[in-house]
C-alpha cells in the first residue's frame, strides 16, 4: 500500500469568504466526495495538489490518477496500480483485473519518448524522468461513467472511485492563461480546481514567472513588464478565457491560491479570494504548501 504523505504543512481555518487548505479536511473543504471527477488546472502546484488528493481521498476510498496531457511517470510504490491503457482491452474495465485491495492507480496512454527510471526528486509526486501521454477527455468520461454507473459491473466494488485528472500544463511557472486548445478539462468534470501562486504577485509580468505571458497581458488589460497586482491575479483567474475557460457548467469551480508554509501571506488575500467568489467561484482557499 502507499505510504501516505508527511511533507505538508496546513492550517485550517474560516475567514469570512475564504478557507486555508487542510491536508486532513481536503474532500470537504473542496467539496469532494467519492465518486466525484476533479480537474486540476492552472500553474503553481497543479501535480502537488493532484498528490495530496490522490493521498488523502483513498483514506476514504478509491482514487485513479490521470492527465488529459502528459504528466512524469509515477515512482515504483508510488501508486497501487500503474497501468498504460495501451496493455488493456480498454480503458473503463481495467479496474476489474486490478489486485483486489488497491487503493491508489496511475492511468495513462502510454510513454512518451525515451524510457528514463531516473528519479525526479525536485517534484511533489515520487515520480521519474520517463514521461507518459494522457487519456482523451471522452476516456476519462467513459471510466467515470463506469466508476457512477449503477449499470456498471464496476460501480459495484467495495469502495467509490473517485478520479483527479491533472488537465493542464504551465512548465512550473507561478501563473498562467491559456492557449487555444487547453485547458484540457474532460466535460464529465464535477470539480474544477482552479490554481495560481500567490508568489507571482509583485513580479514582473514575464516568462520567468508566467506562462503566456502575452495573453495573461491582454486578458488583464496590462503589459507585459509590468508587475503583477492582485488585480492582474483576480482578472487573469475569472476571466472566460483565463481561469473560467473550458469549465463544464455543472462543475463546482474552486480557486486554490498556493503560498509557501511558514511566510505570512500577502495582505491581500483575503481581498483576492472574495473578489474571485463574486467573480464566479464557488470556493476559493489558500493553500500553504511546505516545500
Amino acid at each position: 500500500m502507499t505510504t501516505p504523505i508527511g511533507h505538508y504543512k496546513r492550517v485550517y481555518r474560516w475567514i469570512e469568504n475564504y478557507v486555508s487548505l487542510h491536508d486532513m479536511s481536503i474532500g470537504i473543504t473542496l467539496g469532494i466526495v467519492p465518486g466525484d471527477c476533479v480537474a486540476v488546472v492552472g500553474a503553481g502546484g497543479k501535480t502537488a495538489l493532484c498528490w495530496m488528493l490522490v493521498q488523502r481521498l483513498a483514506q476514504d476510498g478509491r482514487v485513479v490518477f490521470t492527465t488529459t496531457t502528459h504528466i512524469r511517470q509515477p515512482a515504483p510504490g508510488a501508486f497501487d496500480v500503474l497501468v498504460l491503457s495501451g496493455q488493456e482491452s480498454g480503458t473503463s474495465e481495467v479496474p476489474l483485473s486490478w489486485p483486489p485491495d488497491w487503493r491508489t492507480a496511475c492511468v495513462a496512454a502510454g510513454i512518451a519518448g525515451d524510457p528514463d527510471d531516473t528519479p525526479l526528486p525536485e517534484s511533489a509526486m515520487p515520480v521519474v524522468h520517463t514521461k507518459l501521454k494522457g487519456l482523451t477527455s471522452q476516456q476519462v468520461c467513459e471510466m467515470h461513467s463506469a466508476f457512477t454507473s449503477p449499470q456498471s459491473s464496476i460501480s459495484s466494488l467495495q469502495s467509490p472511485i473517485t478520479i483527479v485528472v491533472e488537465a493542464d500544463g504551465a512548465r512550473g511557472l507561478w501563473l498562467k492563461a491559456p492557449a487555444e486548445n487547453e485547458p484540457v478539462i474532460p466535460p464529465c468534470a464535477t470539480v474544477v480546481c482552479v490554481l495560481a501562486n500567490l508568489q507571482a504577485l509583485g513580479r514582473p509580468l514575464d516568462g520567468r514567472v508566467a506562462h503566456r505571458p502575452e495573453r495573461i497581458a491582454a486578458l488583464a488589460g496590462t503589459a507585459e513588464g509590468q508587475l503583477i497586482t492582485p488585480r492582474v491575479l483576480a482578472d487573469t483567474l475569472s476571466h472566460p478565457q483565463g481561469g473560467l475557460k473550458g469549465i463544464p457548467p455543472q462543475a463546482r469551480k474552486v480557486a486554490v491560491l498556493m503560498w509557501p508554509a511558514g511566510r505570512p501571506a500577502p495582505p491581500e488575500v483575503e481581498t483576492i479570494t472574495r473578489e474571485l467568489m463574486a467573480r464566479g467561484y464557488d470556493l476559493a482557499v489558500t493553500w500553504e504548501r511546505a516545500g
